[in-house]
């Protein structure tokens, strides 16, 4: 989308409920979560952690390569610990993915000895963007994956809305391309056992969970499956669970770049929910993101 056709994009209040600019600062003054009822989620998309479920289980390798004409595949390993944290890095022109991996709570207190121990924990996500859908026409999608091409659709005016009443004073620094990323995210624990799937589980949100703000200009958090997001409050600067994304209810966050719209950035992590019969955990997030242009 060009900068200069930006303009106001108006939704039902009965689908979304959309903050204002002042009412969005107001918040952050007062330390107030901008969290919103959705109808879509509680009607048309109700289901979402089972298809997210499902998409996960058809995303793998082969599938990535079927239904991506261009790819890469690439390994990333951090520098300290390389053998105790890495991922794998699908990249593709339709849709892309990749799968972030620590070693498990035993194998972590063990030295680095070279080599990657089958006890982990992982994250994984898949990668809807704006050209997903036309890329995606030249084959027969299976329903989980087009139902998320349908999702980001759906919730694209939500993110257009904001980049309008919030980060527009800065939009002569852009590229022409605005970027919609829609992910659907999940923490698995496939080494546990039964007996052990609580620590294994504690584990993967504690490797995971740490505190940062995303190098975006805003994104909105669809939801969890169970809680175990939080936000640090723009007023206390406490830790806030947000106990209202595992209802049909949706957040506003503020990346790093709306900082120079004049808004504090969402500080946000998971901290571990200890409900013993919890399984996998779900999350879906659609980033808000541009390009700057250069000198």
């Amino acid at each position: 989308m060009e900068m200069q056709k930006l303009r106001k994009y108006q939704m039902s209040t009965t689908t979304h409920k959309l903050f204002t600019l002042d009412e969005l600062h107001d918040y952050q003054q007062t330390g107030k979560w901008p969290i919103a009822d959705s109808s879509l989620l509680s009607t048309k998309y109700a289901d979402r952690w089972e298809v997210a479920k499902k998409l996960l289980n058809t995303v793998d390798e082969d599938f990535f390569k079927k239904y991506n004409k261009e790819h890469n595949i690439s390994e990333w390993n951090d520098p300290i610990i390389p053998n105790k944290s890495y991922s794998h890095i699908y990249t593709g022109n339709t849709f892309s993915c990749d799968t972030d991996y620590m070693s498990g709570p035993v194998s972590w207190k063990d030295t680095d000895n070279g080599v990657k121990s089958p006890e982990v924990v992982q994250r994984r996500k898949v990668y809807f963007y704006n050209w997903t859908e036309e890329e995606s026409q030249a084959y027969k999608m299976p329903a989980e994956f087009n139902y998320f091409v349908e999702m980001l659709k759906d919730f694209k005016p939500v993110l257009e809305h904001y980049l309008h009443e919030n980060y527009s004073d800065q939009s002569d620094q852009w590229e022409k391309l605005v970027l919609y990323k829609l992910m659907v995210i999940s923490y698995n624990v496939p080494s546990a056992t039964e007996k052990n799937r609580v620590e294994h589980r504690k584990h993967c949100s504690e490797r995971f969970g740490d505190e940062h703000c995303d190098e975006t200009l805003g994104g909105l958090h669809l939801g969890e499956n169970y809680s175990e997001f939080w936000a640090k409050n723009t007023k206390t600067n406490e830790r806030n669970i947000i106990t209202e994304l595992a209802e049909n209810k949706m957040l506003w966050m503020h990346g790093e770049h709306a900082e120079q719209s004049g808004f504090i950035p969402t500080y946000h992590g998971v901290v571990h929910n200890p409900q013993e019969d919890l399984e996998e955990r779900y999350s879906i997030i659609i980033d808000l993101q541009v390009n700057y242009k250069k000198g």
